[in-house]
């Protein structure tokens, strides 16, 4: 190969490997758990611990009410057994069963209250549940795909590496060094082909002299972005 051509190379396995590179920090960047899914697992979390509560809520009030029921029959029982004389005490134990049917209403009222509260809990725990495993298989096939991804732009850099190495002893230590230092100054492009005339890089029209020279040579440089020019 002409010193051209062995640095135009070297500049698309270079190019080349910026790509990949740069693609591989962000699939190792995507790896691992989404933000999105783990807001879907905190609120399913979150669900959980209301259901929890609502259902402790729904059981206090369950005992709470027959213990109410208990006392109640109780009372009404000695209220018509007889063994109550005294008409006070009888105005009191009525006074008395009646407070406790007016508790024992406003705790039915509660426990129906809770209860609808504790089944539109469990829906959302239902919901968020699906939500979760939804979002959990698609967080499963991406992390496959970026894991295969991953393997594949490491394999290619490997190889990249690999060819350059191999190509780098070709290349005189002056213009390594001059297209190391174009590639720092000029974003990573450092050799262009010449197309139509013109400079591959800046796009100006090429003298009729650097014209001759890369018939030449095969090699020169741009006399506006001072790039390396090659014959395409």
């Amino acid at each position: 190969m002409t010193k051209g051509a062995d640095l135009y190379r070297l500049q698309r396995l270079d190019r080349e490997g910026d790509t990949a590179r740069r693609r591989l920090a962000e699939v190792e960047g995507a790896l691992g758990e989404s933000e999105a899914l783990k807001q879907a697992r905190r609120a399913l979390q979150s669900v959980q611990a209301l259901v929890q509560k609502q259902t402790v809520r729904q059981r206090d009030l369950e005992l709470e009410t027959q213990g109410l029921s208990d006392k109640i029959s109780g009372s009404e029982k000695r209220l018509y057994s007889g063994e109550v004389k005294n008409p006070k005490a009888l105005a009191d134990l009525q006074a008395e069963i009646a407070s406790l049917r007016r508790r024992r209403q406003k705790l039915e009222d509660d426990l129906l209250g809770a209860m609808i509260e504790l089944e539109e809990a469990r829906a959302a725990h239902t919901e968020a549940h699906e939500r979760l495993d939804e979002m959990q298989a698609h967080w499963s096939a991406q992390q496959a795909d970026l894991l295969a991804e991953r393997e594949a732009l490491r394999g290619r850099l490997a190889e990249i590496e690999q060819a350059r190495a191999e190509l780098v002893p070709h290349v005189a230590a002056g213009d390594l060094a001059t297209y190391q230092a174009l590639r720092r100054r000029k974003g990573g492009l450092a050799v262009v082909e010449v197309r139509d005339g013109a400079c591959g890089g800046c796009g100006i029209a090429i003298s009729p002299s650097l014209n001759w020279q890369l018939r030449q040579d095969g090699i020169g440089h741009c006399a506006n972005c001072e790039r390396i020019l090659v014959r395409a």
